[in-house]
């Protein structure tokens, strides 16, 4: 069929189709970020509210940066939030070669059960680890049974570093899934066919057909694990607090706003930053990677 209408109706249907997205984009994250940028602005009030409306300073900024905490609150969060994306790729790239291998009905079941913490609310998922790592937990039970003795691993980084890998893990989960179900089962059985191992096969079809997937699942954890906020509260103690911890803190504890909106505004120049030194490399590994497979 011949498209008919003018050429410039052409041209303004897909603006009109991304019109309602981008609406609901304007007016739920640029303009309360632009308010953010103006909250952290602002003079602190001493105590006698939340701000001194129409000023303008830095110091909430200087008092970040000027000083050791901002830097070390910005170290802290970059390294447990690279660790813990590294680890859920890490935990989640085999299993879901697991789960790619299984037939399809025990396939919906294994992908089901990686969901099924996701049906729940994170706190509750967050206490009952609490409770299962605790020095009364199973956990601590069985390592008294070896002969260990009970080993601390709440509220301290081996609890958060545990708690976000766990909460964090179906994400990449299913990113990897999605990635890996793309590569034909032809090529692998083409490799095998030619006298290929298993190990050769899959580090020369496998893993570079699979590079997309790996990326995208590794931007997607560091994105959520650079924002950890429920895991350094719950299982963490006072040495692991994390920009997102501060925040809360400053905003709701301390009624500091402009301190935390600052806090969160460093929080997200960190995230892009790290995004962006991501980005380049794995660019570049992606595409060496695909060419390397074909």
């Amino acid at each position: 069929m011949i498209d008919s209408s003018p050429p410039r109706h052409r041209e303004l249907f897909p603006w009109l189709l991304a019109a309602p997205a981008v609406s609901l984009l304007a007016t739920c994250f640029v303009l309360p970020l632009l308010l953010l940028m103006r909250v952290s602005l602002f003079e602190g009030a001493g105590g006698d509210g939340f701000y001194r409306p129409g000023t303008w300073s830095m110091r909430a900024y200087t008092d970040l940066l000027g000083g050791g905490l901002g830097r070390g609150l910005i170290v802290f969060t970059i390294a447990l939030g690279v660790g813990v994306a590294l680890l859920a790729v890490l935990i989640g790239y085999p299993l879901a070669l697991y789960i790619c291998s299984l037939p399809r009905v025990a396939k919906r079941v294994a992908l089901g059960i990686v969901l099924l913490p996701k049906l729940a609310n994170v706190y509750v998922v967050l206490y009952g680890l609490n409770l299962f790592l605790g020095t009364a937990g199973p956990v601590n039970h069985l390592l008294g049974g070896l002969g260990t003795g009970p080993v601390l691993l709440t509220h301290n980084l081996a609890g958060v570093v545990i708690g976000e890998t766990y909460l964090i893990l179906p994400y990449a989960i299913l990113v990897l899934v999605l990635a890996l179900d793309r590569i034909d089962p032809a090529l692998l059985l083409a490799a095998r066919g030619l006298g290929a191992g298993p190990w050769v096969a899959f580090s020369r079809v496998t893993l570079p057909l699979s590079l997309p997937g790996l990326v995208v699942a590794g931007q997607l954890c560091l994105i959520w694990a650079l924002g950890i906020f429920v895991g350094p509260v719950l299982l963490g103690g006072p040495d692991e607090a994390t920009l997102g911890v501060m925040v809360q803190k400053w905003g709701n504890e301390d009624g500091n706003w402009p301190r935390a909106a600052a806090t969160a505004v460093l929080s997200l120049v960190t995230v892009a930053v790290c995004l962006a030194l991501v980005l380049i490399p794995a660019r570049r590994l992606e595409m060496s990677g695909g060419g390397h497979g074909r």
